[in-house]
């Protein structure tokens, strides 16, 4: 009697058990295949933070020492700017464009066009200015 209420057992047919078992195991795989490349992308994006923050503090910096001394060493070119580079590390330096316009009443106002151009071709710029008032003028 005991054999007639077991059900006979089926050839050919998978468990309940191993089919969720193979589901999880490829939804876990998708998972971490999505997961790294998530952290390779974060690395990514964080490496060109850092060199973007860098690129502005150095053109800031030197900004500053052109704003401090705007005519330098009185050096210009055709055009009658002043044109140097600043090598602040190996993969950054420093573009620097100051053009003269001496048309503002009582004094000259220096225009400062900074640039950086990154490893990977992208251009980073910032603008600055300084007026000098005349000698002997008052405001």
């Amino acid at each position: 009697m005991e054999q007639m209420l077991r059900p006979p057992k089926q050839r050919g047919t998978m468990s309940p058990i191993l089919i969720e078992m193979a589901i999880v195991i490829l939804f876990l795989a998708l998972s971490t295949s999505v997961v790294v490349r998530l952290i390779a992308a974060a690395n990514t994006t964080a490496q060109q933070s850092a060199y973007e923050s860098r690129a502005i503090l150095a053109m800031e910096s030197v900004a500053e020492q052109v704003k401090a001394d705007p005519v330098g060493d009185n050096t210009c070119n055709a055009c009658g700017a002043r044109v140097l580079s600043v090598k602040i590390a190996d993969d950054l330096t420093v573009d620097c464009v100051v053009t003269i316009d001496e048309s503002p009443l009582q004094g000259t106002l220096y225009d400062i066009e900074l640039t950086v151009t990154s490893p990977q071709g992208k251009v980073y710029a910032l603008d600055a200015a300084r007026y000098v008032q005349d000698e002997g003028e008052t405001p």
